[in-house]
């Protein structure tokens, strides 16, 4: 065997190792995640004990306040966006560009009471995911309800497809299923966040340098519509963790992040489907670490008699 073909078996050698580790411990999560579903019983948002709990209801935002996903500009309580490039010719293999993920707190309302919900940090399983593609590095047009796989294949074929667009949302007041640390805060501040999302854009357009160096991704010395989104977006975030740290009027609590490493899920079903689809997540990923530990298994025993 020549040097280079060791290398390669190697890096092969190497490449099956990695993913045989990685599907071993997806695995393990995803049964772990099952269980501590199976085991957490729901409860109400008006009896909700402190601690780590698990709530079903509706999402929704809170007044005057809005989250429009990035890319569709389809209203939900939370997104995250994708954007990537074909590396070149009638390759399959893609560049990412651009991703986003919403941080905004949004409203759960089991019927009982309504709770704050943090989504940073938060292993999210949407329920609307939508694909396209197109010719452009941000997509130019909104996305219209009903795209399938007619319309998808249309702009693949008259755009090029150059750029993939995929978008996932939690819609407004679908069910949404939340296991998290649930704790008091005293409430929301009662400011309007708009406007400080507004003022605070305003702030930033005063120094034009900084604000294109931050913003300007493809460096023309100008703003364009996708990149201004981005901008508002972080203007909306800041504003937002800003709102999450002061002091707020009393009767509002949230669910976040566990502090002691508990798993902390959303998702846009009840908790049945959830841990249905963490079953499924964990049988596939141990039929592919079985797979993966196989084949390395082979092209080692095969590459130690050469």
């Amino acid at each position: 065997m020549s040097g280079a073909d060791r290398v390669k078996v190697w890096l092969l050698l190497a490449a099956l190792a990695a993913a045989t580790l990685y599907l071993f411990w997806y695995a393990c999560r995803a049964w772990r995640e099952n269980r501590v579903v199976g085991d957490t019983p729901a409860s109400r948002v008006r009896s909700a004990a402190q601690g780590y709990v698990e709530l079903i209801g509706h999402g929704l935002m809170p007044a005057d306040v809005t989250n429009d996903a990035p890319l569709t500009h389809k209203p939900c309580v939370w997104w995250r966006y994708k954007i990537e490039q074909r590396k070149g010719g009638r390759s399959n293999d893609w560049n990412t560009i651009d991703e986003g993920i919403s941080e905004a707190p949004f409203i759960l309302d089991d019927g009982t009471g309504q709770c704050l919900v943090d989504p940073r940090g938060a292993q999210v399983f949407p329920s609307s995911t939508s694909v396209w593609y197109g010719d452009s590095e941000w997509p130019g047009v909104r996305l219209p309800d009903g795209v399938g796989i007619l319309g998808k294949l249309t702009d693949t074929l008259f755009s090029g497809g150059r750029y993939r667009y995929t978008e996932e949302r939690l819609q407004a007041r679908e069910t949404v299923c939340a296991l998290g640390a649930f704790r008091s805060l005293g409430g929301v501040n009662a400011e309007n966040p708009e406007r400080a999302v507004a003022e605070l854009l305003r702030e930033w357009k005063q120094d034009q340098k900084a604000l294109l160096e931050r913003f300007d991704r493809n460096h023309d010395g100008e703003l364009d519509a996708g990149e201004w989104e981005l901008a508002r977006a972080a203007a909306h975030n800041q504003v937002v963790n800003t709102m999450l740290v002061k002091p707020a009027a009393p009767g509002m609590s949230i669910v976040s992040q566990p502090a002691d490493g508990r798993a902390f899920l959303l998702a846009g079903t009840d908790s049945q489907a959830l841990a249905r689809r963490l079953r499924r997540n964990a049988l596939s990923a141990s039929a592919g670490c079985i797979l993966a530990g196989a084949a390395l298994g082979f092209v080692w025993s095969v590459s130690s008699l050469w």
